[in-house]
């Protein structure tokens, strides 16, 4: 027989080492990076589902998003402020965690975990709480996607692209695409030059990039100076790193990454879009960097991440999604299937909060142009 605890605080080193029982579990799941995330409006939520000796076999972190305010100009500020009214949420990415292998275990924790998701929906009042499972969870089968069903979520299949960083270099240089090789060697021969962050002067050029990739968008960062204090943090910490592309001694690019139980996952990647020549082979420079640095430092996976499923005659050029799912397929990473799960407990609210994104969204791509 099982319990479920929930909790807006947890131990730090207690949750982080029990994720680390399996092998797919990653930053996205961590204390750190919830925390990291979390402000006067957004906060996280821990479900820990127990056995009869009180050993954690199932763990979930949800990030509340209570408000949608955190950066704007004016109008758009005030389209956040009616878009807030109707988008409180949750979101979880990676997860659940569950500690065993059992078919009939697996199914009977999850159960309660999504028995537990209905407890936050109902005590934060959510209008829809979405989330998406572990790529590297090559357990996760139909009966799950079945159980999912069963509570009322809408799924839609994702892909992910990792690369095994226990092979050779050479296999994995071998397996990147010709035109992306040859994209990472015009970087250097065009004087891009790749470095990690190593000080806090640079982590201010990294917020000013971040300012720069905002003001494109007709967006306003709300405040730059706990931005950069949390993330000067964590540059300081064991959990991400980030390189830097510069041209002539300008900041161009950057590739944040998160470092937890052997997995590299990208968390954050900016270009300045000042620079247009050298915009497309910062991007290759930097993450062929940070595959090679995660390969040095013996760490066993790279995943690059990935988007929707796309159909297999879906070839819209100027298509965003085909773009991203194109440039990651790019680095020859083995293609693995995971899972959007959303489900919907204020539908009226959840269409407004979905039409108003699509104005925001024409406006900043308006702005852009």
């Amino acid at each position: 027989m099982y319990k479920t605890r929930i909790c807006a605080e947890v131990d730090s080193n207690n949750w982080n080492s029990d994720l680390k029982k399996t092998n797919y579990s990653t930053y996205l799941q961590t204390v750190e990076y919830l925390k990291f995330n979390s402000d006067e409006t957004t906060f996280p939520v821990f479900i820990h589902i127990l056995d009869e000796e009180d050993v954690v076999v199932g763990q979930l972190g949800i990030l509340i998003v209570k408000t949608t305010v955190q950066y704007g100009n004016t109008l758009s500020r005030k389209m956040f402020r009616i878009i807030s009214r109707v988008s409180t949420r949750g979101i979880w990415l990676y997860g659940p965690i569950i500690h065993t292998e059992d078919k009939m275990k697996k199914m009977e924790i999850l159960r309660m975990i999504l028995n537990a998701n209905n407890k936050i929906i109902n005590k934060y009042n959510l209008v829809f709480i979405e989330g998406y499972s572990a790529p590297l969870d090559v357990n996760f089968c139909e009966d799950g996607i079945n159980e999912y069903k069963k509570y009322g979520y809408n799924i839609k299949k994702f892909v992910g692209f990792i690369t095994n960083l226990e092979n050779p270099i050479e296999e994995i240089w071998k397996n990147v695409q010709k035109y992306t090789k040859t994209n990472v060697r015009r970087a250097t021969k065009r004087g891009i030059i790749v470095k990690e962050l190593k000080t806090f002067e640079e982590a201010k050029q990294v917020i000013s990039l971040f300012q720069e990739w905002s003001n494109t968008k007709g967006l306003v960062v709300s405040n730059p100076e706990q931005q950069l204090k949390r993330f000067w943090e964590y540059q300081n910490s064991e959990f991400e790193k980030t390189f830097l592309a510069f041209n002539e001694q300008r900041l161009i690019a950057s590739i944040t990454i998160s470092c937890f139980n052997n997995i590299i996952v990208p968390t954050q990647v900016l270009n300045s879009y000042y620079i247009i020549d050298n915009k497309n082979l910062a991007g290759p420079a930097l993450t062929w960097h940070a595959i090679k640095w995660s390969k040095e430092l013996k760490f066993s996976i790279y995943d690059i991440t990935g988007g929707p499923l796309l159909p297999e005659k879906h070839s819209a050029k100027d298509d965003a999604v085909f773009s991203l799912i194109h440039y990651k397929r790019k680095w020859g990473g083995k293609q693995y299937i995971h899972y959007n799960f959303i489900k919907i407990n204020k539908k009226s609210s959840y269409l407004i909060y979905k039409k108003l994104f699509k104005i925001l969204k024409w406006y900043y791509r308006k702005r852009s142009l």
